[in-house]
């Protein structure tokens, strides 16, 4: 939402995780500890309401859920990562305003489940 070189109705972030212009974001302290050096992640919608998030290479992950790939993209210099999930809020109804989310981080088993 850009109007020249001023921003309107900016979503100011208050969490950990937040979901802003249909991007998950994720602090870099949580990012590192769930993911590790990673560049891509697998999705999974296992119930209403709750998205997981998992490296690439989290096999386990992989073996009990049907999950999409997706980039784990840089967000900012302060080493942020963000996760396009646009085509999945629209594929499964989702509400697509910016928000912060409550989750829970997995660093032992490497999984981010996250509220939607």
């Amino acid at each position: 939402m850009f109007n020249g070189n001023s921003e309107i109705n900016r979503f100011n972030a208050t969490g950990k995780v937040y979901l802003e212009r249909q991007h998950i974001c994720i602090k870099r302290d949580i990012a590192e500890a769930v993911f590790g050096a990673e560049e891509a992640v697998c999705l999974a919608f296992p119930k209403d309401n709750v998205l997981m998030i998992a490296p690439i290479s989290n096999r386990e992950f992989k073996s009990l859920y049907r999950a999409e790939q997706q980039m784990l993209k840089s967000k900012n210099m302060a080493g942020d990562k963000a996760i396009a999930v646009h085509g999945f809020l629209a594929d499964n109804e989702r509400d697509v305003a910016d928000r912060d989310l409550s989750f829970e981080a997995d660093d032992a088993r490497r999984i981010l489940t996250v509220k939607i």
